[in-house]
């Protein structure tokens, strides 16, 4: 190219600036004239069009400002920005901006007229400064400058062929559409119009953003079928008119407005998702989605690459987690035999109606068609679909890429068949919510129609539909019910005591509410089957015995495969999801109406897991696959008043532990620990470190103080509030020693681990619990510290503690060798008058009373020494283990003699464990670095804490001692990584190896003792 016309162009770039007051669009017109003079010279790549695709003035974010066609399609993308902005340093506005062209396009340049920057496929890979800042040609450049060219025209996206490929490709561009949709709703009035619409028809709480979500999978997943429906090249008219099926009417009229005038910001973003979809080796992709290819979902697997890429969050908090093949026909198979055997009936009898309340992309109603197909091949089984399958197979769900998968894989499994469906032909899977009816419906255009149609269909299913069969994998998602489902849940949380739980969280889990809705479907059918893969909380959660007891008084027999896999409890096996939540398979079955006693159902149980070694998730799978629910052996469970546990206990003891006062029955007041909900700011190591962050807080900044300690805001704690709580509080002290003194105080936070908190409630410490913490804080006192719901894995570590100041709510955490993470629990002994001066004894009138009978005039802190010996003696935590699993623990009330012994040598235990004790202390140690970097014990002697130094001395007894599932030693040290141990952490260290020392000799002592009751 001759060297004027860059002369030409930068002249008239100077020309324009020099001007004045020019933007970025001023410079276009030239810009344009010259891409045309590159492009004309350029024949081979041959240029279509160059397209201005956003006008001036126009700030919303869209379409990058030009668009490079050849003849073949969209070649790539040009942003361009005012000459006076550095590339290197944008604005956030314009870096964001950047960022998404730059990650999401294949192709693109960006360019403030004088310097270009080239990203192909995520990379930056070419830069090249043509002009400099004063408008001078930097000639030298202009041949690198036609190699980023060349580079740019040349590049090509290869035919796609890989699902995988197509699948994060679709992703990047879909992230694209979302954003766009985000920025220019709020001046779109059909935008708008379609949000209203979902919000009052489809999901009542939709938020933009989740309303941008759902459209952009929705245009994305629309055309994506449309690909596999229409021969030749997708247009956006055809794929309107002739792509999607007529039949799902809610995704028809969303594209009827994709087949209109778009505006530029939507227009280019749909047509680069065409040109991308046209790039298809479409009959090498239609090899690769053969569903029943063994155990490989094309489907599923395409969803789950694109979710991974789009959004995983959003898979999480919706709970789409791929279900495998081999579970999915372990259930299909099992509910085909269940009806067999129980019923004389088969999936495709007239009368079995099915329903999979989470369809998510169709697995199940895939595996239940191919079981189908199995039973009843030949043109039979177009009979039986056309007459029956299609009006007896339902699905919902809410999440509309998934809809528009599942609808597409039936119609492909039925292609693979030979058997296509008619236009006005369907599978009743609706996008509605399951747990949810639609409200009042008002006037209505054609989208909301096809809304108010889908929805009201999905209705009758929901309330009046007899349903035979329900089946699937319901989400996982903690939230509180609303409407029509929060009606059906009052059954699982009133009775058996349910309704005085504080904490009722688990029973708001989505999978929960789905078994009550399944159970009361087949409820109302009067007969048929459950076949759910879910979280197995529910199998021994204590909250969730009602729940349990319901679905023995619905259902005559409930079988549970216990898959296990939870790695919360830390399980010794693999979980067959990517989750860490453990789960079963159940099949609730009814064979007759009506309810009944819970103890007339027949509860059957079979564990997955070989105890002796480590379950593979590919031997659960192997399982699966080799047996069913007639072949497996179940052991039958009689599940009990109270609790109706769904997995075998050993209750046999129940009748002699349940004679025994609970602590809650013993003590009046109590409550968990503090939560402060912001450790790293409220608590320090030292009493003067607590000072000087309390002073930062009063003087610097909240953006100084997150520079200084590295702060970051929370959703439950914000430094601004906390600032502000702090400020108010001192004003109305003025001397801050006074008031600093006041409020700081020594703060039980581990076992053994002693640390200050600035004690105020309100915003700075979020969870207080003032009315119980102030009788550590108004006067001298003691309290037992618990774990409740301490359910262990059979080493019966210690799950107690003692303490004489306000704890933490973590100070007994479950760690790796307690299975439930349970809170603390605090009992004082003394309760205090508001101003300190008479308090009283804790326990109960009656209780204390009752001790006087049995032993003399004993003190309160004569039952708590005893109590304590009672929680730390080995014979008391192995006798009644599975009682300690479930609640707080029961005391035995032994003889008088019996009491004496546990009582002093509890005491002993008290004050060893409130360190009240003197021992010589002779630190051992190899090496003078007290930087604590990395903890590691060597099995026999020494704990290394960093490359050069060793503390010794202390044994492996005492080293493996647990409390509350922490290693005492081990948790101390590790809590002070990154910190310098003083010489009276130092001495603390030791101290405490000798207060477990004597701890380990006392326990055996009380190993010892032969109980006797009176």
């Amino acid at each position: 190219m001759k060297i004027g016309v860059f002369r030409g162009y930068s002249r008239a770039l100077k020309n324009k600036y020099e001007e004045g007051k020019t933007t970025e669009y001023s410079y276009r017109g030239i810009f344009e004239s010259f891409l045309k003079f590159l492009f004309s010279n350029k024949e081979e790549y041959q240029i279509k069009a160059i397209k201005v695709t956003q006008e001036p003035g126009k700030e919303t974010f869209g379409a990058p400002d030009f668009k490079i066609f050849t003849s073949k399609g969209i070649i790539g993308y040009i942003e361009t920005k005012h000459p006076d902005m550095d590339l290197h340093k944008l604005p956030k506005r314009d870096k964001h901006q950047i960022k998404r062209y730059s990650e999401r396009l294949d192709n693109f340049i960006l360019t403030n007229y004088r310097d270009f920057i080239l990203y192909q496929n995520g990379e930056k890979v070419e830069e090249v400064l043509l002009i400099d800042e004063n408008f001078n040609l930097i000639e030298s450049n202009i041949e690198r400058f036609q190699r980023l060219i060349d580079r740019f025209l040349s590049f090509t996206i290869p035919k796609i062929q890989e699902p995988e490929l197509l699948a994060k490709i679709l992703a990047q561009r879909t992230m694209i559409l979302k954003d766009i949709v985000l920025e220019n709703i709020d001046m779109d009035e059909q935008l708008q119009y379609l949000h209203k619409a979902f919000k009052e028809h489809l999901m009542s709480g939709m938020t933009k953003t989740e309303f941008a979500d759902a459209y952009a999978q929705t245009v994305v997943y629309g055309l994506f079928m449309a690909r596999f429906t229409i021969k030749g090249e997708l247009t956006r008219e055809n794929v309107a008119f002739r792509g999607i099926p007529k039949s799902l009417r809610v995704v028809h009229e969303i594209f009827r407005y994709i087949a209109s005038d778009l505006p530029d910001y939507l227009e280019w973003i749909v047509e680069e998702l065409i040109g991308i979809l046209n790039n298809v080796d479409i009959e090498e992709l239609r090899k690769r989605f053969h569903f029943g290819n063994g155990e490989f979902d094309p489907f599923l697997h395409f969803y789950e690459t694109f979710l991974a890429e789009y959004n995983p969050k959003l898979r999480k908090s919706k709970g789409v987690y791929y279900t495998p093949i081999p579970v999915v026909e372990f259930i299909v198979n099992s509910v085909d035999e269940i009806l067999k055997e129980k019923f004389g009936k088969r999936l495709h009898d007239e009368g079995i109606t099915i329903l999979d309340p989470a369809t998510g992309t169709g697995t199940f109603l895939a595996g239940v068609l191919d079981r189908i197909h199995r039973n009843i091949r030949g043109t039979l089984f177009q009979l039986y679909l056309k007459e029956r399958l299609l009006n007896n197979i339902y699905g919902f769900e809410i999440l509309i890429s998934p809809y528009l998968v599942a609808h597409l894989k039936l119609s492909m499994v039925l292609n693979q068949w030979g058997i296509k469906l008619n236009d006005n032909e369907r599978f009743k899977i609706y996008l509605t919510n399951a747990l949810d009816l639609m409200r009042e419906r008002g006037q209505a255009g054609l989208f909301e129609m096809a809304l108010d149609r889908e929805s009201e269909e999905a209705d009758r299913v929901k309330k009046d539909a007899k349903i035979f069969v329900v089946i699937g994998n319901p989400p996982y998602d903690v939230k509180p019910s609303e409407g029509w489902i929060a009606e059906l849940m009052e059954d699982y949380l009133h009775g058996l005591g349910v309704e005085n739980e504080k904490k009722k969280g688990a029973l708001q889990d989505d999978y929960v509410k789905f078994i009550r809705f399944a159970q009361w479907k087949i409820d109302q059918n009067g007969k048929g089957i459950i076949g759910f893969i879910t979280n197995n909380s529910y199998l021994d959660g204590l909250v969730h015995r009602r729940m349990r007891q319901s679905l023995m008084e619905s259902f005559d027999e409930i079988y549970i495969l216990n898959l296990h896999g939870n790695a919360i409890k830390g399980d010794n096996d693999e979980n067959v999801f990517d989750i860490k939540q453990g789960v079963a398979i159940a099949f609730f079955v009814k064979l007759r109406e009506g309810k009944h006693r819970a103890e007339e159902c027949r509860v059957y149980y079979h564990s997955i897991v070989n105890d002796s070694k480590k379950t593979t998730r590919e031997e659960k799978y192997e399982f699966l696959r080799n047996n069913s629910w007639k072949t497996i052996e179940w052991k039958v469970l009689t599940p009990k008043e109270p609790y109706y546990f769904f997995v075998p206990k050993d209750l046999s003891l129940e009748e002699e532990y349940s004679k025994f006062p609970k602590l809650d029955e013993i003590f009046e007041v109590y409550s968990s620990g503090v939560e402060t909900q912001n450790d790293a700011a409220t608590i320090a190591f030292t009493r003067e470190e607590l000072k000087q962050r309390i002073k930062d807080f009063l003087k610097l900044s909240t953006e100084e103080i997150r520079h200084k300690y590295g702060f970051k805001d929370k959703s439950v704690w914000n430094l601004n509030d906390a600032t502000k709580v702090l400020n108010s509080d001192f004003s109305r002290y003025g001397d801050f020693e006074r008031w600093f003194t006041e409020k700081a105080k020594l703060y039980l936070y581990r076992p053994f681990d002693y640390r200050w908190v600035f004690y105020l409630p309100r915003k700075f410490i979020g969870r207080a619990r003032y009315p119980v913490m102030k009788h550590f804080i108004l006067g001298t006192n003691l309290g037992l510290v618990i774990s409740k719901l301490s359910t262990y894995l059979g080493d019966f570590s210690i799950f107690a503690i003692v303490t004489d100041k306000p704890a933490d709510k973590h100070t007994l955490l479950a760690g790796k060798t307690v299975v439930n993470k349970s809170i603390t629990v605090v009992f004082p002994l003394y309760i205090y008058s508001d101003d300190g001066k008479t308090k009283r004894p804790n326990l109960k009138p009656e209780f204390l009373e009752e001790l006087r009978k049995r032993y003399g005039e004993i003190t309160p802190e004569d039952f708590l020494y005893y109590a304590y010996a009672v929680l730390h003696d080995p014979k008391y935590r192995k006798r009644y283990a599975e009682f300690l699993k479930f609640d707080f623990p029961r005391i035995p009330l032994y003889n008088k003699e019996t009491f004496e012994k546990y009582k002093k040598i509890g005491e002993e235990l008290v004050k060893l464990h409130l360190m009240k004790v003197d021992f010589p202390i002779e630190p051992k140690l190899v090496g003078d670095n007290l930087a604590i970097e990395k903890v590691k014990y060597d099995g026999k002697d020494c704990v290394a804490i960093n490359k050069t130094t060793k503390l010794c001395g202390i044994p492996p007894e005492v080293w493996e001692y647990t409390i509350g599932g922490y290693r005492v030693i081990e948790k101390y040290l590790k809590g002070r990584k990154g910190r310098k141990l003083s010489l009276e952490e130092l001495e603390h260290v030791y101290k405490v190896v000798e207060i477990l020392k004597r701890t380990i000799e006392l326990v055996k002592e009380l190993e010892k003792i032969e109980p006797k009751f009176a």
